[in-house]
């Protein structure tokens, strides 16, 4: 099993927090409602309330796909290492992998629908039933990421370290129709068999040093935090 260094925290911290001051503002709303005939302020609480739950469940689908990666990671080899949910110069990782064969940061999306993308465009579409939403580019997004990780890493002397960087669609429905030949954009189903496919390009005691250098910011990001 790989060693997981991190665990996630801040989308179920997230959705805890607006789902239960969501549920207080309906609540409240209603009982203002019933017992004091004041219609118009419990009214206005309850919309709050439902739009704070909503939003809270968007954090919740996130949670939950980012969840199905870990599941898929510590799954890997003794000798491979999984944080999650790091914050690196600013950027906030969804899932950094060190293992033999090289260091990826993962950005994972659980969208449901098509997904049509071009990785050179800002915006990229969610269509479900005719309804299209756009989204911020994930490809530009994990890159972000993968270079404040590697900037990171060549502050603590890692000069010569590539950062690679996938995106992963978690939900098992979806469908991609993608355009992005430089950064691998996968279904989840995907994650092991792309792994599997890589070369061996980093010994074991190059790991642990790298490990151990951005494990690091777990301690200093709680440190910040407090």
């Amino acid at each position: 099993m790989a060693k997981v260094l991190k665990q996630q925290e801040s989308l179920d911290s997230a959705f805890k927090k607006r789902a239960g001051l969501g549920l207080g503002f309906v609540g409240t709303g209603v009982v203002l409602i019933i017992f004091t005939q004041v219609v118009i302020v419990g009214a206005i609480l309850i919309i709050l309330g439902i739009a704070l739950i909503y939003d809270g469940h968007k954090f919740w689908i996130g949670a939950v796909g980012e969840s199905r990666v870990i599941e898929v990671l510590s799954n890997f080899p003794d000798d491979w290492y999984v944080f999650n949910d790091m914050m690196v110069r600013g950027s906030q990782i969804d899932h950094i992998v060190i293992c033999p064969m090289g260091i990826y940061t993962i950005e994972t999306k659980n969208y449901q629908g098509t997904i049509y993308g071009n990785a050179e465009k800002r915006e990229w579409s969610q269509v479900i039933d005719h309804y299209e939403s756009q989204f911020y580019n994930p490809v530009k997004q994990g890159t972000r990421h993968s270079v404040a990780l590697s900037k990171y890493l060549k502050e603590g002397g890692f000069n010569n370290v590539w950062v690679n960087t996938i995106v992963v669609f978690a939900e098992p429905s979806v469908k991609l129709k993608v355009y992005s030949p430089k950064v691998p954009v996968i279904y989840l189903s995907e994650l092991c068999g792309f792994f599997n496919s890589q070369k061996q390009i980093m010994s074991p005691n190059e790991c642990t040093k790298i490990t151990k250098h951005i494990h690091k910011l777990i301690h200093a990001n709680d440190t910040y935090k407090s």
